[in-house]
């Protein structure tokens, strides 16, 4: 990449090591980028569509990124995206891969965000959401049943990257928001924050249903413990919990509400499984027990009213 406001440098960013700055006149500056950049491009499709993406797709671009796991700790992880699918891989060498970890469609993205930059660390935060119930329904067509879907079993519904610059970032989710609405018609909803601004989502809009759930919370090493919590949900889309309407200290951006994930992971049986609802994010999932059937679909349908506004 060039290096903003300092034409006679660029940059060159390698996966697991350092980035490499080079100097020189800007107008050989200005040529190298668009040079070195091709050739990557070109050695990256040849290798890709011969290893990995199967026939049918083209490969589009890929970027190399630092994943934020639960523990928040991150690892060195490279994205490829096809014209068709996402796929996740560990390097272990120069255009070296073990077996790729996960691919997700396209199609079952649900919403993708933008953090708030940090660029004294050099960490440009974006969080990506997939429908895994639209990924399930993917994966069991007749294309797809004897495709590799990744060695990895289980995969999330949102993934927390690091990006080596804000350019890379926002190149690579606008680039899957364009991939989005030519594969579906519709639009990807992008989310950026707003802190920058000096201003929290959740001081803004206005309250839509607000009142005490209880919430569900489940350890690393896999304990499930319940609380009683003051939720509280804004036309903006924000959700804020806490101990009592004053103690609403924790905010989250709403990405969609589902009311069958998880209930395998808190082994709910009988009527709690009609009370039970999960509310997707930007940072994480949200687990929440009603008191009565009717009082959950109260709380998602006022969900799904501002999802379906912030879509419009």
């Amino acid at each position: 990449e060039e290096i903003i406001n300092q034409p006679s440098k660029f940059v060159i960013y390698q996966a697991v090591r350092p980035p490499t700055f080079l100097i020189g006149e800007e107008a050989t500056v200005i040529e190298a980028v668009v040079i070195l950049n091709t050739l990557i491009r070109d050695a990256w499709q040849k290798q890709s569509e011969k290893d990995m993406i199967p026939k049918g797709e083209v490969y589009q671009f890929h970027a190399i990124v630092r994943k934020v796991n639960r523990k928040k700790k991150t690892q060195d992880r490279v994205l490829v995206v096809s014209s068709k699918f996402i796929y996740n891989l560990e390097e272990k060498g120069a255009m070296e891969f073990s077996e790729f970890k996960w691919s997700l469609p396209i199609e079952s993205l649900l919403r993708v965000a933008a953090g708030k930059d940090d660029p004294k660390l050099g960490e440009y935060p974006a969080t990506i959401h997939f429908d895994l119930k639209k990924f399930k329904e993917i994966r069991k067509k007749d294309e797809n049943k004897k495709r590799n879907f990744g060695s990895k079993s289980n995969v999330n519904d949102k993934f927390q990257l690091l990006f080596v610059s804000k350019f890379a970032r926002d190149q690579c989710l606008m680039a899957l928001r364009a991939l989005y609405i030519s594969l579906t018609k519709q639009e990807l909803v992008f989310d950026r924050d707003l802190k920058g601004a000096g201003l929290r989502r959740s001081q803004l809009g206005v309250v839509v249903k607000e009142g005490v759930l209880e919430k569900y919370t489940r350890s690393k090493i896999g304990r499930t413990s319940t609380h009683d919590r003051f939720v509280q949900i804004k036309s903006t889309g924000t959700i804020s919990w806490g101990k009592s309407k004053k103690e609403m200290k924790q905010s989250e951006t709403i990405v969609d509400v589902q009311a069958s994930v998880a209930l395998d992971k808190f082994k709910l049986k009988g009527q709690d499984m009609n009370r039970f609802f999960t509310v997707l994010t930007t940072g994480k999932s949200l687990y929440f027990l009603a008191k009565t059937v009717s009082e959950r679909a109260d709380w998602t349908n006022a969900l799904e009213s501002i999802i379906r506004k912030l879509k419009e």
